[in-house]
């Protein structure tokens, strides 16, 4: 039976770090919602918010995509996002049709060091143009996306890990829970 590892959570947990780092682990393709849209909005460009939804829109889709063309060679994959409920029963489904054992990883933190964490990459780093057209930057705003995304519903087998200093990803445990998932 093959595998697919969804790893999602919070904004600012390294999310996109530790899905190029288990992909290397397992010699295993991942994708990543950031950097697909990113290759959309320099394609396609976007001029406001309500396009860069859109863009995202996209991503999602071409992630569904990508998972389904995948499965049909039965080849092991990794995806990363802020997936949402509709989203992951999407992925289920076609994992249940093409007999894949499914594992979440979900990375949440402390708000206010997400949140510090956050303007830090907004601020000091070269970050996409699609990544800046939100008001996250604002705390309050920040707050109610974060609590918004913890009340989607996650299916199937997970792992939640509190993510507060990136610890997590040399944790020996994890990495050993990860590796037995992955028939390592």
């Amino acid at each position: 039976m093959s595998k697919l590892l969804l790893i999602m959570g919070d904004l600012a947990t390294g999310k996109s770090t530790f899905a190029n780092m288990l992909s290397q682990r397992y010699s295993v393709s991942m994708f990543g919602k950031d950097t697909i849209k990113e290759v959309l909005g320099d394609t396609i460009g976007f001029t406001n918010r309500e396009e860069n939804l859109k863009l995202s829109k996209a991503t999602m889709e071409l992630m569904m995509f990508l998972f389904a063309e995948f499965a049909k060679l039965n080849k092991p994959l990794i995806l990363e996002s802020n997936f949402h409920t509709g989203e992951l029963e999407r992925l289920h489904k076609i994992a249940e049709e093409y007999d894949y054992d499914v594992l979440t990883l979900v990375l949440r933190g402390d708000v206010d060091i997400l949140h510090q964490r956050y303007l830090n990459r907004m601020n000091n780093e070269n970050r996409h143009p699609v990544h800046l057209s939100t008001t996250l930057d604002v705390y309050e705003d920040f707050r109610v996306y974060l609590e918004h995304g913890r009340k989607e519903e996650i299916l199937g087998n997970r792992i939640e890990v509190n993510e507060d200093d990136f610890s997590y990803q040399t944790d020996d445990v994890l990495l050993t829970q990860i590796d037995e998932f992955m028939g390592k």
